[in-house]
Formats: C-alpha cells, structure tokens, sequence
C-alpha cells in the first residue's frame, strides 16, 4: 500500500506543479433546454465554477511510466487530474480560453488506490450541442 501512497503523492506533486489551472463547471446544475431533435443546449452553468489543475495527457504520460505507474493509454485527447478531483461526465473544463466537454473519466489505480484520473475530453465551442 505503501507504493501507491507514495505513487498518488507524487502524481499529484506532478499535477499541482505542471498542471494547467482549469475552470471546472458542473453538468448537473446548469440549466438546460432541449430541442426537438433531443439535443441539450446548456444556457447557464449554474453554481460558480470551482478551480481544477490539469496536464495535458502526453506531458504527464511519460513521468507516471518513469515512475512505475505503468500507464500507457495517455493520448492527446486526454488531460490529466488529481485523484481527488470532483468530476463527471458532461462537465465542462476552460483552460487557456479553450472550453473542453468530459466525454469520459478512469481512474487509474495502483494496489486499489486511485492515483490519477484520466479524462477523455472533446473540445467545443458555443455551438456545440451539449
């Protein structure tokens, strides 16, 4: 157990020091329309957004392999977050003025501690159906 303490605290050391400061809006508490087509346009976010630190996936890939953890499913589509991290599918992340939808989360593990989540991302834009 000890390896994937030591394994998370460096990962999150990572994160916190490379990581891209994100704003993170919640899904489930914005308010949502839908169009005749089923499609969901989101036409306010809701409660005020929380703050995420995130690594774009090839940037981090590479440390966590040196480090043992053993993950080789990093792509460009994917950032990087703490394991601690609160977050879900069809939430929205902004980094660098660039808005991102949360198409899909893993949570890599180590000795059944989560060390980081990985999040498969899309980007989007204002036109974008939710």
């Amino acid at each position: 157990m000890s390896l994937a303490i030591n394994l998370r605290t460096a990962a999150r050391n990572l994160i916190d020091t490379f990581g891209n400061t994100g704003t993170l809006y919640t899904f489930s508490t914005a308010t949502k329309t839908s169009s005749d087509e089923g499609d969901e346009t989101i036409t306010a976010w809701g409660t005020t957004p929380a703050s995420i630190k995130i690594v774009d996936g090839g940037n981090i890939k590479e440390q966590l392999i040196q480090m043992g953890a053993g993950l080789e499913s990093v792509g460009n589509d994917e950032k990087v977050a703490r394991d601690d991290a609160t977050i879900a599918i069809n939430d929205r992340i902004t980094v660098d003025s660039v808005d991102y939808r949360i198409v899909e989360i893993k949570s890599i593990r180590v000795q059944d501690t989560v060390i980081i989540q990985v999040i498969k991302v899309e980007r989007v834009d204002s036109t974008t159906a939710w």
